[in-house]
C-alpha cells in the first residue's frame, strides 16, 4: 500500500521529529462475517488533513469510527502521538467529531453549544467563555451567539458544529461527510472557510468524503479506498500525476484511458492503457510543439455530444476502437457540431502507462 506517503512540501510545515499524530497499522474488521477493513495502514502528521475518499461501502466511515473508538478492530493498532489508544474509550481519545447532520443541542444557544465541551471537561466558566468567543470570531458568528440552532441556516449550523468540535482543542478532528447535506451555494464557501481555519489552527484532521473535488480541495493527502483497502494515499498533485493503477485512475474521473492496442506506431502496446488527464486532450491545430520531448500522440475522433458547464464545455468523443473520451474546451471557442470528425493531440509529458 502507499498509504504512508510523506506529506508534500506544499503542506503546512509538518514536524518530522515527532510521533505521527495518528498511526493506524494493519487495521482489520469484519461485520456480520463480511470483511470491511482489510489490513489498512494510515498515518497523519501534525497539522495535516487526510481525506478518506471512496464509494459507499468501501470502509471509509468504518475506519473513521474505529479511530474514534466507536468500533473496535478485530486486529491491528491505532496510536495517537505515539500512544496506543485501542483500549481507551471514545471520550478518552482527545478527539473532536463533526457529523453530516450537525448534532447540535437544540435547546442550547450557539455560544452554549460551543462552550459545552470545555465545561464538560471541567474547565472554568470564564475560560470556556473565552474559548467560545475566540471560535465565534473565527467562524464569524459572534452576532448570532445567542440564537438557537433552528434559527440558523444549514451553513451556519455546520460552522457551529465545527467550532464546538474545536472548542476542546482536540489532538485530532474527525469529520464524516460534513458538507454533503448542504446546498452547493453553502458547501463551496464553507469548505474553503474550513481549510483556512484548519491552517490557522494547525488542526490535524481526517475527513470522510465521496466528493472527489472536495477531497482534492481541502486535503494535504487523499486516501483512495476500495473494498476495505487503501489503494493509494498521496497528495492531490501526485494522484493527478501518477495514479497507482487503472482502478484508481478510473475512480478519480479526471483521466482519459486509451487501449494501447488500438493505436498506431510507437504508441501501440499490449497489456495496458495509456492515460492522460482530461485537460491534456486538445484539438490539434497542426502547430504542436516540435520538441521531441513533447511529441504528441495524435488520432482522429468523432464528436458525439457537447455538455456546456459553468466553467467550460465537456465534449464527448468517440476515439480509436470506439473508446469514449472527454475533451474540455472554453465557452468562447468555436462550436463543433455533433458528428464532426476532429483531430486530437495529447502531449507526451501528459501520458502515463498503466499495466493491466
Amino acid at each position: 500500500m502507499n498509504s504512508t506517503d510523506a506529506p508534500t512540501a506544499a503542506s503546512p510545515s509538518l514536524a518530522t521529529d515527532l510521533p505521527a499524530q495518528l498511526a493506524v497499522r494493519g487495521a482489520e474488521l469484519a461485520l456480520g462475517g463480511r470483511p470491511v477493513l482489510r489490513g489498512v495502514d494510515l498515518t497523519l502528521a501534525r497539522g495535516e488533513v487526510v481525506a478518506l475518499l471512496g464509494a459507499s461501502g468501501c470502509g471509509k466511515t468504518t475506519l473513521l469510527r474505529s479511530i474514534a473508538g466507536l468500533q473496535r478492530l478485530d486486529r491491528g493498532s491505532i496510536a495517537m502521538a505515539g500512544q496506543e489508544v485501542e483500549s481507551l474509550r471514545p471520550q478518552q481519545r482527545d478527539i473532536g467529531m463533526v457529523f453530516q447532520h450537525y448534532a447540535l443541542f437544540p435547546n442550547l444557544s450557539v455560544r452554549e453549544n460551543i462552550r459545552f465541551g470545555p465545561l464538560a471537561r471541567g474547565e472554568e466558566a470564564a475560560l470556556a467563555d473565552k474559548r467560545a468567543d475566540e471560535l465565534l470570531d473565527l467562524i464569524d458568528l459572534r452576532a448570532l451567539a445567542d440564537r438557537l440552532p433552528q434559527a440558523l441556516s444549514g451553513g451556519q449550523r455546520q460552522r457551529v458544529a465545527l467550532a464546538r468540535a474545536l472548542a476542546t482543542r482536540p489532538m485530532l478532528l474527525l469529520m464524516d461527510e460534513p458538507f454533503s447535506a448542504l446546498d452547493e451555494h453553502f458547501r463551496l464557501p464553507l469548505r474553503r472557510q474550513f481549510r483556512q481555519l484548519q491552517r490557522e489552527l494547525g488542526q490535524s484532521c481526517v475527513i470522510v468524503t465521496h466528493d472527489r473535488e472536495e477531497a482534492f480541495e481541502i486535503a494535504d493527502r487523499v486516501a483512495v479506498m476500495f473494498d476495505g483497502v487503501i489503494a493509494q494515499c498521496a497528495s492531490p498533485r501526485e494522484l493527478r500525476r501518477a495514479p497507482a493503477n487503472r482502478r484508481v485512475a478510473d475512480f478519480l474521473g479526471i483521466f482519459n484511458r486509451l487501449d494501447a492496442r488500438t493505436l498506431d506506431g510507437a504508441w501501440r502496446r499490449d497489456g495496458g492503457h495509456w492515460i492522460a488527464p482530461v485537460e491534456a486532450l486538445v484539438l490539434d491545430a497542426g502547430h504542436a510543439d516540435s520538441d521531441a520531448s513533447c511529441e504528441a500522440l495524435r488520432f482522429t475522433a468523432t464528436l458525439r455530444a457537447s455538455y456546456p458547464g459553468q466553467q467550460r464545455v465537456a465534449c464527448e468523443l468517440e476515439g480509436p476502437g470506439g473508446q469514449t473520451l472527454t475533451l474540455w474546451r472554453r465557452h468562447e471557442d468555436a462550436e463543433i457540431a455533433p458528428g464532426s470528425v476532429v483531430q486530437v493531440a495529447i502531449a507526451e509529458p501528459a501520458l502515463r502507462w498503466i499495466e493491466e
